[in-house]
């Protein structure tokens, strides 16, 4: 079922503001991805009206919390040789069931089905409060992509429905990542909760866009398309690479950007110097850090191309289409779900001459990019101010069903 909309909201004798939570995931800054900026935002924003924690493991390298505006309790945690993570042990942590128990919460919210989740859902049932978990992630195609084992993809993606049935609330970004739950075994009840965005068009988009002009050398009269997320195989970055070679094999218009890093970063560099692109054409800028940064280089492009088939509801494609930049989508894709097609961004079948073709007609069609480009900006862009008053609203009618279910056992 999916969140309702202002005019279908339900009435509670909670007041949604004041209520006190935890969210719980088992990774956390200096380390970035969806989900990170998920909590952060539900932290951040929650904790300006009521109370909201995060609860985290320990990074193997020191770390400063003390900018983020609410508490970080860092959980024990195991270095893993060899892995960028630290490995969570909450169950270890003689300190985290007196710090929880001493912030008096109302409900716990996992973010992951695994060390730090797991123990959020036990521990949600000893203090009598109920327990949230969301689906954020295609486990089974993670565990694929890390070792190859089908047998070891099915036996995690079984103790994760294993999971998700213990706790009171099942959560997902969007329909489509319901479905994927779905798929792995579990049957009960998912509420569709959207994911937001931290950007809004900036009073000074012109200096932004200067800047980042001349920060990574970006010209003028080119059509510019922009990439941005973790380098890895999985999310259809051969894809990208494929069909920008046929673009420069067609024209000098077209230039293409690449932000992020990850695991695959190298082998798929080495995979773009095998296509031999000519000086300029693709240029691979790393990860970026810098907020303001990143939006002026959003607000220097003309089209996100993110044809990732593994991404669920990815947050980039919210983050451009606030800067006014629509996406090209993988027809049938989790992402994709977002848009509609041609009104508020675009989609195409996952192959290069089909992406080709679409991004020819894209820039061929005279007025069509910008008529998509106001659209995508007014409809795509929930920012984190309206969604997580919906968060705050679920969370009191979970609290106040718990409430009653467990008065009249």
């Amino acid at each position: 079922m999916r969140i309702p909309d202002e005019s279908r909201r339900v009435s509670t004798m909670i007041d949604p503001k004041k209520i006190r939570s935890a969210q719980f995931n088992d990774i956390y800054y200096p380390y970035v991805d969806g989900v990170v900026q998920t909590v952060h935002n539900y932290a951040g924003l929650m904790n300006q009206t009521g109370y909201c924690c995060v609860v985290t493991p320990r990074p193997p390298q020191n770390y400063d919390d003390s900018d983020k505006g609410y508490e970080i309790y860092r959980t024990s945690s195991l270095r893993v040789p060899f892995v960028e993570y630290a490995l969570p042990a909450p169950k270890f942590d003689n300190k985290i069931k007196t710090f929880l128990q001493n912030r008096k919460l109302d409900i716990l919210h996992a973010h992951s089905p695994f060390m730090e989740g797991s123990f959020a859902a036990s521990y949600a049932k000893k203090l009598g409060i109920p327990s949230v978990a969301s689906f954020h992630s295609k486990y089974y195609d993670d565990v694929i992509n890390l070792t190859g084992s089908k047998t070891l993809a099915k036996l995690i993606t079984a103790k994760i429905v294993r999971f998700y049935k213990s706790v009171d609330s099942v959560w997902s970004c969007s329909a489509g990542t319901a479905d994927t739950l779905r798929s792995y075994g579990y049957r009960g009840d998912i509420v569709v909760m959207d994911n937001g965005t931290t950007y809004e068009m900036p009073s000074n988009p012109d200096e932004l866009r200067a800047k980042a002009a001349a920060a990574f050398k970006i010209p003028a009269d080119k059509h510019i398309l922009l990439f941005v997320g973790q380098q890895i195989w999985h999310k259809n970055l051969k894809l990208v690479l494929d069909t920008f070679k046929l673009l420069e094999n067609h024209c000098d218009d077209y230039r293409l950007f690449i932000v992020g890093n990850g695991y695959d970063g190298a082998a798929i560099r080495k995979y773009a110097d095998a296509q031999n692109f000519r000086d300029g054409r693709v240029n691979f800028v790393g990860k970026i850090a810098d907020r303001e940064v990143l939006q002026g280089l959003y607000l220097s492009a003309d089209l996100f191309f993110f044809p990732s088939m593994y991404d669920n509801s990815p947050l980039v494609v919210r983050e451009a289409a606030s800067m006014g930049v629509p996406s090209l989508l993988t027809a049938g894709s989790n992402a994709a779900e977002a848009i509609e097609h041609n009104v508020t961004g675009f989609t195409a079948e996952e192959n290069k001459v089909a992406m080709f073709r679409e991004i020819l007609r894209i820039f061929g069609t005279e007025g069509l990019l910008e008529q998509v480009s106001d659209a995508a900006r007014q409809n795509v862009a929930k920012t984190w101010k309206e969604i997580v008053p919906l968060v705050q609203e679920k969370y009191a009618e979970i609290i106040e069903a718990y409430q009653f279910q467990h008065r009249t056992k």
